[in-house]
């Protein structure tokens, strides 16, 4: 880690780099170290501009206006005697790939990733993979590194980054660039800063957490438990060996104090949002809300994601646009109505922060998962449905229908309810079959299966036994097996409550 520089020769963050893309058109920063108040000179795309390290030898240059390439460039920095040349940088569209492991996943694990390997060539989609860091205070610096869309390279990609990238390309004709930033199981608050959250009325709790957890911590303790941990996995690790029986045994983890502890909150920000902030991008596709599905924060994410959007736009000083991944379907299918999870309360906060985060976006992935693994490994699918976000909404293809039918509204009709969608043209059941997964209460508040069906591009939900119903909700499970309302896109529509 480069904590602050004080040599004499020219330093980059990582991301700055060999194969790096740089933004279009909407001002691409670039930034590094030298010599305290030394001059320096950075040259790209016939443009030269001079600035001057401050007193802590940091330094930073924007270049404006620049147009798409179709080929590499250097990029040269000159400081004294000193000279750092980057080569193979191109101009185009970036974007940042952010959340937790089903963002990280890679494109050898996903459905069909060894085929797409060895076919993937395309010098002008590029991939930055960055190293997991969490630290205490926002660090200038971490590791990660370019590299270009090629069978040697490709499979380690960010699965979702990768395919949202190359639909990209398909329709743009111009460089990408994804820098993931992702990090697997852990809570959306540990992705934003510690200024943010104190300003969150929902998050004081997570504040507190992390203040008992560094009271808690002792580290010679800790030190301690290891060591018998570790003793106990020896004698285990000898037994298997002997018989070879069942799984090989894991070694126990090594502890880690909370005030490092990527699970506590502003942690990874600090480590891997924070030195990445000013880079020029056109916005950010997440995946991430697993970490928090339990009891006592899923009522909570959808102030927690727009916390997160809020805090990393003020910090970049930009508007930038967001797409977000609502969670999949997971775990054993549900048969009755009236079942509470957690799950779905994530989900359905994803839904209403669609109201709060302008240009933002979700796509709805209930129709992928996978009810036993929760890293699904459609990730094809869901690169292309965050894909269509862009392409409406940043790259003026207004024709792509963006998303699968989001809950608008209802009305009462006597013993039916109306309800309205947004994002519903062609509104139908994907099966033919009538529409399942509405549940339906009265005055009593008691859920029942509904019946329901699409009417003027409605949807009307009754129960012959509920004279005056009060409520609707739909898909209200992990895993709401038979659910089949989509738009003529064939795009499920996503969970939601009347409430």
């Amino acid at each position: 880690m480069i904590c602050q520089p004080a040599f004499a020769t020219i330093n980059l963050p990582h991301f700055f780099s060999d194969h790096a893309v740089l933004q279009r058109e909407t001002g691409a920063k670039v930034w590094g170290w030298a010599n305290k108040n030394a001059e320096v000179k950075v040259s790209f795309a016939d443009q030269e501009l001079s600035t001057k390290a401050n007193d802590q030898g940091k330094w930073e240059v924007t270049f404006h206006e620049l147009k798409a390439t179709d080929k590499g460039s250097e990029l040269t920095i000159v400081s004294g005697e000193d000279t750092k040349v980057l080569r193979d940088i191109v101009v185009g569209e970036v974007w940042l790939a952010s959340g937790q492991s089903n963002m990280e996943w890679r494109v050898e694990r996903s459905d069909g990733g060894q085929k797409e390997i060895e076919i993937a060539n395309d010098p002008l989609l590029r991939i930055f993979t960055s190293a997991n860091v969490a630290s205490r205070k926002p660090q200038p610096n971490w590791w990660g590194r370019w590299a270009v869309t090629h069978p040697k390279q490709t499979k380690s990609f960010t699965a979702v980054g990768y395919y949202y990238g190359k639909r990209l390309r398909a329709e743009l004709n111009v460089p990408i660039g994804i820098i993931e930033c992702a990090w697997g199981g852990m809570p959306v608050e540990s992705f934003t800063s510690v200024e943010a959250l104190r300003a969150l009325p929902e998050a004081k709790s997570l504040l507190k957490r992390k203040e008992a957890a560094i009271k808690k911590w002792n580290p010679k303790k800790a030190k301690e438990e290891f060591a018998q941990k570790k003793e106990k996995f020896s004698k285990k690790l000898a037994l298997w060996k002997k018989n070879k029986k069942g799984k090989k045994p894991r070694g126990p983890r090594k502890p880690m104090p909370p005030y490092d502890h990527p699970k506590q909150h502003s942690n990874i920000y600090n480590g891997m949002i924070a030195p990445l902030v000013g880079y020029g991008i056109r916005g950010v596709i997440w995946y991430q809300g697993e970490s928090n599905a339990y009891q006592g924060m899923a009522h909570h994410y959808q102030e927690l994601l727009g916390c997160l959007v809020q805090d990393w736009r003020r910090r970049w000083g930009s508007q930038f646009s967001f797409y977000w991944v609502q969670l999949a379907n997971f775990r054993k299918a549900s048969s009755q109505p009236g079942v509470e999870s957690h799950w779905v309360t994530v989900q359905d906060e994803m839904r209403r922060a669609m109201a709060t985060i302008h240009r933002g976006g979700m796509v709805i992935t209930n129709d992928i998962g996978d009810a036993s693994d929760i890293h699904p490994g459609n990730k094809k699918e869901v690169g292309e449905r965050l894909a269509r976000w862009a392409l409406a909404k940043d790259y003026g293809k207004a024709e792509i229908t963006l998303t699968g039918p989001i809950y608008q509204s209802m009305e009462k009709k006597g013993p039916k309810i109306l309800v309205t969608f947004d994002h519903a043209p062609g509104l139908k059941s994907k099966d033919g079959k009538p529409l399942k997964r509405f549940e339906i209460a009265g005055p009593d508040g008691k859920w029942q299966w509904a019946q329901a069906a699409i009417e003027d591009g409605k949807v009307v939900v009754w129960h012959d036994k509920i004279k005056e119903p009060a409520k609707v909700r739909y898909a209200w499970a992990s895993n709401p097996a038979g659910a089949n309302l989509v738009n003529e896109a064939g795009l499920p529509a996503s969970c939601f409550t009347t409430e």
